[in-house]
């Protein structure tokens, strides 16, 4: 009887497998950054769940999507946590080795989360698979839930450096720890994925808006922007998998010390640059790219503009610093006069 439950998952999967790849008979090309504005990224995000099936049939279901993924012309996509089993392996292993395949084929970066056996420790672990398919890196899990019977891994947060742009990985329980989302923005993260067992709600938006970087979460298949709202235009391919183009170049400003040399460089490039999203309370502006090859984030550096992240770390260091001291302000630097 377990041999013919057995025998009928593959068949399923192989059936499962085969609609995908013959859904994909248009191929979409990855996106030429160099002839769109800004920093551009094609994310897909695939909430197949973490739950159901045995291996053969839960791995046969996520290299499925990432055929679908790669023909939509990704140029990431993210599993969900624990996808194909809960069954600890060691990295390199037949799971990584059988996503790199796709990621090699479709050029493609893929995180894959998955138990990680590593000596006498097991971990839960979401590896970083680059376009070439190697390893680029991974996240162990630094929060486990109170259920899970894995090692925490390290509180150090890692970040990875991908030809897109700056990624940071989070894991599931990891939402009700705020101390490892800062040290996402304290690295730069422009991007955080949050491949989870369930959708996370409220909480990614909040992170989004408090650092000002994009969330992925891939319970639910939720894109939130750098203000802490919904993405717009993502497109829904089925219910367990959902794709999204992000521009990473968006920069948030604080009005304080900016204003002059902002107006300036919207009068340069008029027509180039807009300041998309204003918000007069929170004293906050949104520039954006709209030509090709024009980048906000190089603009600020030219103009000695300061964003707003980068002024708050800056201003943290700063009162720190004299708190030390026993001094008082002005603690501004010379770099911030407007």
């Amino acid at each position: 009887m377990r041999r013919t439950v057995e025998q009928f998952s593959r068949i399923f999967v192989v059936v499962f497998v085969m609609l995908l790849v013959m859904s994909c008979s248009a191929v979409s090309e990855q996106l030429d950054r160099s002839k769109l504005p800004g920093r551009q990224v094609r994310i897909s995000a695939i909430p197949m769940g973490s739950y159901g099936g045995g291996y053969e049939f839960r791995l046969g279901m996520g290299l499925g999507y990432l055929h679908k993924a790669g023909a939509e012309g990704a140029d990431i996509a993210c599993l969900p946590e624990n996808f194909a089993s809960r069954k600890p392996e060691v990295i390199p292993g037949r799971t990584t080795n059988a996503v790199a395949e796709l990621a090699k084929k479709y050029n493609m970066y893929v995180i894959c989360p998955m138990r990680e056996i590593a000596g006498d420790k097991e971990y839960n672990t979401a590896v970083l698979i680059d376009r070439k398919g190697n390893i680029a890196g991974k996240y162990r899990k630094a929060f486990p839930a109170p259920t899970e019977t894995v090692h925490p891994g390290p509180k150090d947060v890692p970040v990875f450096d991908t030809d897109f742009g700056r990624i940071a990985i989070l894991t599931c329980f990891d939402i009700l720890f705020p101390e490892v989302w800062h040290q996402c923005a304290e690295k730069d993260a422009e991007l955080v994925f949050w491949p989870s067992a369930y959708g996370g709600g409220i909480r990614l938006g909040a992170y989004a808006m408090l650092h000002h970087y994009y969330v992925v979460g891939v319970g639910h298949g939720t894109f939130t922007d750098i203000d802490g709202q919904p993405v717009k235009n993502v497109r829904k391919l089925d219910k367990k998998h959902y794709i999204a183009t992000l521009d990473l170049d968006r920069t948030m400003l604080y009005y304080d010390f900016n204003f002059s040399k902002t107006k300036k460089l919207l009068e340069d490039y008029k027509g180039q640059v807009i300041k998309e999203w204003t918000s007069e309370a929170s004293a906050l502006w949104l520039l954006k790219s709209t030509a090709p090859g024009v980048r906000v984030k190089d603009l600020c550096k030219k103009y000695k503009i300061i964003p707003y992240r980068e002024f708050e770390r800056d201003c943290r260091q700063r009162i720190n610093d004299a708190r030390k001291k026993g001094t008082r302000g002005p603690t501004h630097s010379g770099q911030w006069n407007d």
